[in-house]
Protein backbone atom coordinates (compact mmCIF):
# COMPACT_ATOMS: atom_id res chain seq x y z
CA UNK A 1 0.00 0.00 0.00
CA UNK A 2 2.78 2.44 0.86
CA UNK A 3 4.95 2.04 -2.23
CA UNK A 4 8.32 3.75 -1.99
CA UNK A 5 8.56 3.92 -5.77
CA UNK A 6 5.23 5.58 -6.52
CA UNK A 7 4.55 7.74 -3.48
CA UNK A 8 6.10 10.70 -5.27
CA UNK A 9 3.24 10.54 -7.76
CA UNK A 10 0.32 8.96 -5.91
CA UNK A 11 -1.20 10.35 -2.71
CA UNK A 12 -2.32 7.31 -0.75
CA UNK A 13 -4.94 7.88 1.94
CA UNK A 14 -3.31 7.58 5.33
CA UNK A 15 0.26 8.15 4.06
CA UNK A 16 0.13 11.81 2.95
CA UNK A 17 2.98 12.77 5.27
CA UNK A 18 5.33 10.41 3.44
CA UNK A 19 4.84 11.99 0.01
CA UNK A 20 8.20 13.32 -1.17
CA UNK A 21 10.32 11.51 1.39
CA UNK A 22 13.54 9.89 0.12
CA UNK A 23 12.99 6.48 -1.41
CA UNK A 24 13.89 3.54 0.76
CA UNK A 25 13.62 -0.19 0.35
CA UNK A 26 11.03 -2.15 2.26
CA UNK A 27 13.55 -4.84 3.24
CA UNK A 28 15.47 -2.57 5.59
CA UNK A 29 13.92 -4.08 8.69
CA UNK A 30 14.62 -7.70 7.84
CA UNK A 31 16.36 -9.04 10.90
CA UNK A 32 19.97 -10.04 10.42
CA UNK A 33 20.51 -7.93 7.29
CA UNK A 34 20.30 -4.18 7.80
CA UNK A 35 18.89 -4.06 11.31
CA UNK A 36 20.54 -5.19 14.50
CA UNK A 37 18.95 -8.08 16.29
CA UNK A 38 16.72 -6.87 19.16
CA UNK A 39 17.99 -7.62 22.61
CA UNK A 40 16.72 -10.86 24.10
CA UNK A 41 13.68 -10.49 26.33
CA UNK A 42 13.41 -6.81 25.48
CA UNK A 43 10.37 -5.41 27.35
CA UNK A 44 7.51 -3.94 25.26
CA UNK A 45 7.19 -0.18 24.87
CA UNK A 46 4.06 -0.26 27.02
CA UNK A 47 2.33 -2.67 29.36
CA UNK A 48 -0.25 -5.01 27.94
CA UNK A 49 -3.77 -3.99 28.92
CA UNK A 50 -5.14 -6.28 31.63
CA UNK A 51 -8.95 -6.18 31.91
CA UNK A 52 -10.82 -6.37 35.19
CA UNK A 53 -12.18 -9.89 35.85
CA UNK A 54 -15.75 -8.66 35.28
CA UNK A 55 -14.74 -7.15 31.94
CA UNK A 56 -12.94 -10.35 30.96
CA UNK A 57 -16.04 -12.41 31.81
CA UNK A 58 -18.19 -10.00 29.80
CA UNK A 59 -15.96 -10.45 26.77
CA UNK A 60 -16.15 -14.23 27.15
CA UNK A 61 -19.95 -14.07 27.15
CA UNK A 62 -19.91 -11.78 24.11
CA UNK A 63 -17.52 -14.11 22.28
CA UNK A 64 -19.88 -17.02 22.85
CA UNK A 65 -23.05 -14.97 22.32
CA UNK A 66 -23.08 -15.06 18.53
CA UNK A 67 -21.23 -16.42 15.52
CA UNK A 68 -18.40 -13.99 14.71
CA UNK A 69 -16.94 -15.95 11.81
CA UNK A 70 -18.69 -13.79 9.21
CA UNK A 71 -16.71 -10.73 10.28
CA UNK A 72 -13.10 -10.08 9.17
CA UNK A 73 -10.57 -11.03 11.83
CA UNK A 74 -9.14 -7.50 12.07
CA UNK A 75 -12.60 -6.14 12.99
CA UNK A 76 -13.79 -8.72 15.51
CA UNK A 77 -12.19 -7.26 18.63
CA UNK A 78 -13.53 -3.80 17.78
CA UNK A 79 -17.00 -5.19 17.12
CA UNK A 80 -17.02 -7.16 20.36
CA UNK A 81 -15.98 -4.00 22.21
CA UNK A 82 -18.91 -2.18 20.64
CA UNK A 83 -21.29 -4.86 21.89
CA UNK A 84 -19.69 -4.50 25.32
CA UNK A 85 -20.33 -0.74 25.44
CA UNK A 86 -23.86 -0.86 23.99
CA UNK A 87 -25.11 -4.10 25.53
CA UNK A 88 -26.63 -4.94 22.16
CA UNK A 89 -25.46 -7.78 19.91
CA UNK A 90 -27.36 -6.26 16.98
CA UNK A 91 -25.37 -3.02 17.14
CA UNK A 92 -22.65 -4.49 14.91
CA UNK A 93 -24.94 -5.51 12.06
CA UNK A 94 -25.24 -2.03 10.55
CA UNK A 95 -21.62 -1.00 11.13
CA UNK A 96 -19.50 -0.05 8.13
CA UNK A 97 -15.69 -0.13 7.92
CA UNK A 98 -13.98 1.21 4.83
CA UNK A 99 -11.21 -1.14 3.63
CA UNK A 100 -8.29 -1.07 6.06
CA UNK A 101 -9.96 1.41 8.43
CA UNK A 102 -8.99 -0.43 11.64
CA UNK A 103 -5.35 -0.83 10.64
CA UNK A 104 -5.15 2.77 9.40
CA UNK A 105 -6.65 4.06 12.64
CA UNK A 106 -4.19 2.15 14.79
CA UNK A 107 -1.22 3.34 12.71
CA UNK A 108 -2.52 6.90 12.89
CA UNK A 109 -2.73 6.76 16.69
CA UNK A 110 0.90 5.68 16.86
CA UNK A 111 2.06 8.26 14.32
CA UNK A 112 0.11 11.49 14.77
CA UNK A 113 -0.99 10.69 18.37
CA UNK A 114 -4.07 12.92 18.33
CA UNK A 115 -7.82 12.30 18.51
CA UNK A 116 -10.29 15.10 17.80
CA UNK A 117 -13.86 14.69 19.10
CA UNK A 118 -17.06 16.62 18.51
CA UNK A 119 -18.18 16.61 22.16
CA UNK A 120 -16.52 16.06 25.51
CA UNK A 121 -18.59 12.93 26.24
CA UNK A 122 -16.81 11.15 23.40
CA UNK A 123 -13.47 12.46 24.64
CA UNK A 124 -14.04 11.22 28.19
CA UNK A 125 -15.24 7.84 26.92
CA UNK A 126 -11.79 6.94 25.63
CA UNK A 127 -9.64 4.72 27.84
CA UNK A 128 -7.29 7.16 29.53
CA UNK A 129 -4.74 4.54 30.54
CA UNK A 130 -4.38 3.30 26.96
CA UNK A 131 -4.08 6.85 25.62
CA UNK A 132 -1.47 7.68 28.26
CA UNK A 133 0.67 4.66 27.41
CA UNK A 134 0.46 5.44 23.69
CA UNK A 135 1.09 9.15 24.38
CA UNK A 136 -2.03 10.08 22.43
CA UNK A 137 -3.59 13.46 23.15
CA UNK A 138 -7.27 14.34 22.75
CA UNK A 139 -8.79 17.64 21.69
CA UNK A 140 -12.36 18.89 21.80
CA UNK A 141 -13.02 22.55 21.10
CA UNK A 142 -16.79 22.62 21.50
CA UNK A 143 -16.69 24.68 24.71
CA UNK A 144 -13.86 27.05 23.71
CA UNK A 145 -14.65 30.75 23.39
CA UNK A 146 -13.02 30.85 19.96
CA UNK A 147 -15.34 28.05 18.83
CA UNK A 148 -18.38 29.97 20.08
CA UNK A 149 -17.35 33.08 18.17
CA UNK A 150 -16.66 31.07 15.00
CA UNK A 151 -20.05 29.36 15.27
CA UNK A 152 -21.87 32.68 15.63
CA UNK A 153 -19.96 34.32 12.80
CA UNK A 154 -20.32 31.39 10.38
CA UNK A 155 -23.79 30.15 11.23
CA UNK A 156 -22.46 26.77 12.36
CA UNK A 157 -23.32 24.63 15.34
CA UNK A 158 -20.59 24.63 17.95
CA UNK A 159 -19.77 21.00 17.19
CA UNK A 160 -19.27 21.81 13.52
CA UNK A 161 -17.24 24.90 14.41
CA UNK A 162 -15.03 22.74 16.63
CA UNK A 163 -14.35 20.42 13.69
CA UNK A 164 -13.44 23.40 11.51
CA UNK A 165 -11.01 24.63 14.15
CA UNK A 166 -9.45 21.17 14.34
CA UNK A 167 -8.84 21.31 10.59
CA UNK A 168 -7.23 24.74 11.01
CA UNK A 169 -5.09 23.70 14.00
CA UNK A 170 -3.96 20.19 13.11
CA UNK A 171 -4.41 19.73 9.37
CA UNK A 172 -4.32 16.05 8.42
CA UNK A 173 -2.54 14.92 11.59
CA UNK A 174 -5.52 13.67 13.56
CA UNK A 175 -8.14 10.99 13.94
CA UNK A 176 -11.68 12.41 14.07
CA UNK A 177 -14.28 10.76 16.33
CA UNK A 178 -17.86 12.03 16.13
CA UNK A 179 -20.46 10.55 18.46
CA UNK A 180 -23.10 13.24 18.91
CA UNK A 181 -23.57 15.85 16.19
CA UNK A 182 -24.63 15.11 12.59
CA UNK A 183 -23.59 18.68 11.77
CA UNK A 184 -20.01 17.77 12.70
CA UNK A 185 -20.03 14.98 10.10
CA UNK A 186 -21.41 17.36 7.48
CA UNK A 187 -18.56 19.77 8.21
CA UNK A 188 -16.01 16.96 7.85
CA UNK A 189 -17.54 16.01 4.50
CA UNK A 190 -17.48 19.62 3.31
CA UNK A 191 -13.86 20.18 4.35
CA UNK A 192 -12.75 16.95 2.67
CA UNK A 193 -14.54 17.74 -0.57
CA UNK A 194 -13.93 21.49 -0.80
CA UNK A 195 -10.58 21.96 0.96
CA UNK A 196 -8.82 18.64 0.50
CA UNK A 197 -8.77 17.78 4.20
CA UNK A 198 -7.47 14.26 4.78
CA UNK A 199 -7.78 13.24 8.45
CA UNK A 200 -6.18 9.87 9.09
CA UNK A 201 -9.53 8.27 10.04
CA UNK A 202 -13.08 9.52 10.54
CA UNK A 203 -15.37 7.68 12.96
CA UNK A 204 -18.93 8.98 12.61
CA UNK A 205 -21.52 7.40 14.92
CA UNK A 206 -23.91 10.17 16.02
CA UNK A 207 -27.39 9.45 17.34
CA UNK A 208 -30.64 11.20 16.45
CA UNK A 209 -33.48 11.61 13.99
CA UNK A 210 -32.72 14.93 12.26
CA UNK A 211 -30.18 14.51 9.49
CA UNK A 212 -28.41 11.63 11.20
CA UNK A 213 -29.20 8.90 8.70
CA UNK A 214 -28.36 11.19 5.78
CA UNK A 215 -25.03 12.44 7.12
CA UNK A 216 -23.88 8.87 7.75
CA UNK A 217 -24.64 7.99 4.14
CA UNK A 218 -22.59 11.01 3.04
CA UNK A 219 -19.68 9.84 5.19
CA UNK A 220 -20.01 6.30 3.90
CA UNK A 221 -19.68 7.61 0.33
CA UNK A 222 -16.66 9.80 1.18
CA UNK A 223 -14.01 7.73 -0.58
CA UNK A 224 -11.15 10.16 0.10
CA UNK A 225 -10.65 9.15 3.74
CA UNK A 226 -10.71 5.96 5.85
CA UNK A 227 -13.98 5.89 7.78
CA UNK A 228 -16.14 3.95 10.20
CA UNK A 229 -19.87 4.61 10.49
CA UNK A 230 -23.21 2.83 10.60
CA UNK A 231 -26.65 3.02 9.06
CA UNK A 232 -29.70 4.53 10.66
CA UNK A 233 -30.33 6.64 13.74
CA UNK A 234 -28.51 4.63 16.42
CA UNK A 235 -25.20 5.79 17.85
CA UNK A 236 -24.05 8.34 20.40
CA UNK A 237 -21.07 8.84 22.67
CA UNK A 238 -21.43 5.38 24.31
CA UNK A 239 -20.59 4.00 20.86
CA UNK A 240 -17.06 5.21 21.42
CA UNK A 241 -14.65 4.60 18.55
CA UNK A 242 -14.28 0.82 18.16
CA UNK A 243 -10.48 1.00 17.99
CA UNK A 244 -10.25 3.05 21.21
CA UNK A 245 -10.41 -0.02 23.44
CA UNK A 246 -8.60 -2.55 21.27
Amino acid sequence: MNCALCKYRVQIVGFEQQVGEPQRGHHGKVRGLLEREPAANQPPAWKRYTPHPIEAESMRIIDEGRDWSAFPAEQRTALMRLVHTTGDFNSVDDLFFSPGACETGMRALLRCRRVVTDVTMVETGLKREVLRQLEVETWCGVHDEETRLLAEASGLTRSAAGIRRAWQKFGNDCVVAIGDAPTAIREVVRLVREHGWRPQLVVGLPVGFVGTRECKEELRALLQVPRITNRGTRGGSPWRPPWSTR
